[in-house]
């Protein structure tokens, strides 16, 4: 059996048994969805850019991420963290605290915080209900940090109100392991309700958080971020954005983006 089909093997076995009765282990390239406006200097916007939750209609009827903290990482990797809280070692999903967000773009880029790690390559997997739809195999460098990862170019888009599971595994050996750590979460694709093309950078990500798009609030402003390294107004958008109560990931707000 080749490598590449023993892989989409384990990660179907895990997305299908562990993931989902949350007994599985924890699990990224950076590519991110690009913008069709200039980013502003500075941040303009008189109010903070906020999420606001979406109604749960279309959500899974259990939106839990998989593995514990202790599971979310290689183990060979236990003595790399001594100075680090249990979230900034360990895999995690920047997603909501129910693990669900919704999204209007057809391929968007899912966003993992990576500890450091001996491991060199993450695989993403996306799925709809019990049906495969895309994967993805990227190489890291084992430094810690936030990455964003894109389903291929060539693969199919998202149908609108359909809802996804994706999952990240960290690959921590040669080959892929049913032990290796994974995170999990959902996304649904939803038809947008107007035209953003003549917004700003950050006012899209205003209206994204406000209208409860996940995916695409998070990208547009860690774009943002990633433009402007030294932006501090920049930098304590994202924070406050990761540390609103509904997110919950205050842990990993200060952590580099690579």
């Amino acid at each position: 059996m080749s490598f590449q089909a023993l892989l989409t093997l384990i990660v179907t076995w895990l997305l299908l048994t562990g993931i989902e009765s949350g007994s599985a282990r924890p699990a990224v390239q950076e590519i991110a969805q690009s913008s069709n406006q200039p980013l502003e200097r500075s941040n303009s916007l008189n109010a903070p850019i906020l999420f606001s939750p979406p109604p749960q209609d279309g959500a899974p009827s259990t939106t839990r991420g998989a593995g514990s903290r202790d599971d979310r990482r290689c183990s060979q990797d236990s003595s790399l963290s001594t100075s680090q809280t249990a979230e900034q070692s360990s895999l995690t999903a920047l997603v909501p605290s129910d693990h669900y967000g919704l999204t209007w773009s057809a391929r968007p880029t899912f966003w993992v915080y990576v500890p450091q790690t001996s491991a060199r390559q993450i695989v993403l997997s996306v799925k709809q209900g019990n049906q495969h739809h895309s994967q993805r195999f990227i190489p890291i460098t084992g430094q810690p940090g936030v990455i964003g990862i894109q389903a291929a170019e060539n693969s199919s888009p998202l149908e609108v109100g359909k809802t996804y599971q994706w999952a990240i595994v960290l690959v921590c050996g040669d080959r892929p392991s049913p032990n290796d750590p994974v995170v999990s979460a959902w996304v649904r694709r939803a038809q947008p309700t107007e035209p953003l093309s003549s917004q700003t950078t950050l006012q899209q990500a205003a209206r994204y958080g406000k209208q409860g798009i996940w995916y695409d609030a998070l990208t547009t402003l860690a774009e943002a971020k990633r433009s402007q390294p030294n932006n501090a107004d920049l930098d304590k958008t994202w924070t406050r954005f990761l540390t609103q109560p509904s997110v919950g990931l205050g842990a990993i707000a200060t952590e580099p983006l690579r």
